[in-house]
């Protein structure tokens, strides 16, 4: 009776796994075969518009004719991790995730990277840097309210526009101040502001706490008495000084 009972646990010990294994086998297969009813695209951005749009999402998937490319096929055909890969290949696209929801459709979710400047070098392609210190290309279907930069600029100055534009960003006075930066062949970096018809030349981005102090303490107790448009150019590059031209 005892080598019974034993043979029949060690039947259900073994028969437990095996189907375990069996009905995981049967419900990934399942959902294998799942079939894509319809397709939504979300775009998450910071802009005032997105920078893609629907349309773009496919063209990237190489599948411009939209989401009847994807309605009908099976989960397991729909290959999700390379729409994914495909997806994040564009520098304007900082995450991806594409799955199959509950009801059947197919989501495709994206995070698009946010530009801070708009660069516009001298001879070159256009760009906007992004607050993840990365490029992108400028978008033909929205252009955000950003400070425009022109001049001659490099990678190397890029660097420098990325601690200005933090500076300016976190002061609201100087914020709504500055109407366009440039960059001179010589790598002076210089502001237009909304103010009057002067040019303020920052220099380099060192001690800009100092220099942007110093600048509204001449601003308030200089061209306010004399008149904004007094003077063509202001420059703060040195130091405890204000040269005006």
């Amino acid at each position: 009776m005892t080598r019974k009972i034993n043979i029949r646990k060690l039947l259900l010990v073994v028969s437990i796994p095996l189907i375990i294994v069996v009905v995981y086998f049967f419900s990934t297969r399942a959902k294998g075969n799942e079939i894509c009813k319809d397709v939504e695209v979300k775009i998450n951005y910071k802009t005032e518009k997105p920078l893609l749009t629907e349309q773009d999402v496919y063209k990237y998937l190489n599948h411009p004719e939209g989401k009847n490319a994807f309605i009908g096929k099976t989960k397991g055909s729909l290959k999700m991790n390379e729409m994914e890969t495909d997806l994040l290949k564009k520098s304007t696209i900082k995450k991806a995730d594409v799955y199959l929801g509950m009801s059947g459709d197919m989501k495709i979710e994206i995070t698009q990277r946010h530009p801070i400047l708009r660069v516009t070098p001298n001879g070159k392609v256009g760009y906007y840097l992004c607050d993840d210190r990365s490029k992108i290309p400028l978008s033909p279907n929205f252009t955000p309210d950003l400070i425009p930069v022109t001049g001659f600029v490099n990678a190397k100055i890029d660097k420098s526009l990325y601690s200005l534009i933090g500076f300016v960003n976190n002061n609201t006075f100087w914020k709504e101040q500055i109407q366009q930066f440039f960059v001179s062949e010589n790598q002076d970096i210089s502001f237009i502001p909304f103010t009057g018809a002067h040019e303020v030349i920052i220099g380099d981005t060192l001690d800009l706490d100092h220099k942007f102090k110093k600048l509204e303490i001449f601003y308030k107790k200089g061209l306010s008495k004399l008149g904004w448009d007094k003077y063509k150019s202001v420059n703060i590059k040195y130091k405890g000084q204000v040269i005006c031209k």
